[in-house]
């Protein structure tokens, strides 16, 4: 048998260094591969167990909420009403805070959109509640002409005409944005809805955001006076329709005993109050026992951080429905 030629050899030794290169790049890619792969299921098993632990905060805050009513009073006492709740775990720690959503003016008020559960006129109602927004704004010092122009854009933005009012603003108006849109003419399902009108921008909606809320109803909710907190004095005057200023709601928020009260006939009795002249729908427009509420819970799980935010309602009957959820990695 004839040996290879000296040159067939470096061809066949060329051809074996080759295969050996493209096995040894092959494996690199493999282990690449399953080293990410790896990486990506321990990633989704920390996702799922901080999203799992976020829904069982949400069921035991929904708990809580049901078991804080004691028959038509909330006391001013809640711990979880105060300040955060914060839940150490094996794997980090859950924080969790319930708002009372009673205590904020409903831009959904500013308009009469359909038929609500209720006494009273629809237009009187919305003329109530555009005074307790001017009451408002003028008692956290925005400007009168914003608080108008604000007013009447919101009012625009949720009714069903396409007629606006002075100041306001309609599909003529948003059509010539870049890009164009309409009006909702419908209520506002989240606050943030706000930055699409003409008159807000982002300075001016921070400084609303504390005390305005979108909620699935057209008539403004009644003020907690147990729940409410002494920042809130606006709110509380407003409520009056400016019979009373903010210092003046303060003092009396102040005077509220240690618990709450008992019944509304304890506030009604206050010596400011006793010399106002209070109508029937002043009186309506509070309440010991609140109806809307926003949960949030935070979740640090190993690496992975959860936020869930619920909108939620408690009925007469203590049960609790959900209107609206957020919920998604903490940016």
């Amino acid at each position: 048998m004839t040996p290879p030629a000296p040159k067939d050899q470096g061809a066949a030794l060329i051809a074996a260094l080759l295969l050996v290169a493209l096995m040894a790049a092959l494996s690199v890619q493999l282990v690449d591969l399953t080293r990410f792969a790896v990486f990506r299921t321990g990633h989704l098993d920390t996702r799922a167990g901080a999203y799992w632990q976020a829904l069982g905060a949400r069921e035991f805050a929904e708990s809580v909420l049901q078991r804080g009513v004691d028959g038509e009073v909330m006391r001013s006492d809640l711990a979880w009403l105060s300040e955060p709740q914060v839940f150490p775990t094996e794997t980090g720690v859950i924080t969790g805070m319930i708002k009372d959503q009673n205590n904020c003016f409903n831009v959904n008020a500013l308009a009469q959109t359909r038929s609500e559960d209720g006494d009273g006129d629809p237009a009187q109602q919305v003329t109530r509640a555009h005074r307790m927004f001017d009451v408002l704004m003028d008692e956290i010092s925005i400007p009168p002409g914003s608080a108008r122009t604000l007013r009447v854009q919101i009012g625009d933005w949720i009714d069903a005409d396409t007629r606006p009012e002075p100041g306001g603003a309609e599909d003529l108006t948003y059509q010539v944005f870049d890009p164009p849109y309409r009006t909702a003419n419908t209520a506002m399902a989240q606050l943030d809805e706000l930055m699409a009108l003409p008159e807000m921008t982002p300075g001016f909606y921070a400084s609303l955001q504390p005390w305005l809320c979108a909620l699935p109803a057209s008539l403004q909710p009644e003020i907690n006076l147990n729940t409410l907190r002494l920042d809130q004095a606006p709110l509380l005057a407003a409520a009056l329709q400016g019979k009373i200023d903010a210092a003046q709601a303060e003092a009396l928020l102040f005077r509220r005993p240690p618990q709450g009260y008992d019944a509304l006939e304890q506030f009604w009795g206050d010596p400011l109050l006793a010399n106002l002249e209070l109508d029937a729908q002043d009186r309506a427009a509070f309440t010991l026992r609140s109806r809307w509420f926003e949960m949030e819970v935070q979740v640090r799980f190993e690496e992975a951080r959860f936020n869930l935010t619920q909108l939620v309602e408690l009925e007469q009957n203590e049960r609790v429905v959900r209107h609206r959820q957020h919920f998604g990695p903490i940016q």
